[in-house]
């Protein structure tokens, strides 16, 4: 029996699927709108303070990309983050949920210490972008553009990552 979740076939999401090649490199610059917008809103806040959860985000302006955030905490004690939130969007990527579980629950070796290594320079400050590709022959199948940002939860102190996903084309399910 297939589990299901507002009619999406979890089994059939993205990342269970063993016979796609599921690549990321950093890009430069982003292309989609949406993304300009959300980078240029963190750059304005970034000189009060920066970017405070419930605060200014989410707000009407960006209510369209909840489903396909991450908001992501450092662990102190070991070198990894804990997803804290995720929207649904994700949940059909992944498969399950992956709020409250580990980064090194989803990678391991050096995939996880890439992204361990990419979401703390984010949180030093350094905004990321990036392009996913799951690919199968060669033929790519998902696009999505990534951007991290450093931002902080509601207490206006605990620095999170938030990362937001820009699809381009779409998993059909």
């Amino acid at each position: 029996m297939e589990t299901q979740a507002l009619g999406f076939v979890l089994e059939r999401s993205p990342r269970r699927q063993a016979y796609l090649d599921h690549s990321i490199e950093v890009v430069e610059k982003t292309s989609d709108p949406r993304a300009l917008s959300l980078i240029g809103t963190w750059e304005e806040l970034k000189a009060r303070g920066g970017m405070v959860v419930s605060r200014h985000f989410p707000s009407r302006k960006f209510a369209s990309l909840l489903p396909n955030i991450l908001l992501l905490e450092k662990l102190e004690r070991v070198r990894d983050f804990r997803i804290r939130v995720a929207g649904f969007g994700m949940l059909c990527f992944y498969g399950f949920d992956p709020s409250g579980r580990r980064l090194a629950e989803l990678y391991d070796g050096e995939k996880h210490k890439a992204r361990y290594d990419a979401l703390s320079k984010v949180l030093r400050g350094r905004p990321s972008l990036a392009l996913s590709r799951l690919c199968r022959n060669g033929e790519t199948v998902l696009e999505r553009e990534i951007v991290c940002l450093p931002v902080l939860a509601s207490d206006a102190r605990t620095p999170l990552v938030m990362v937001a996903s820009f699809w381009s084309r779409r998993w059909l399910n």
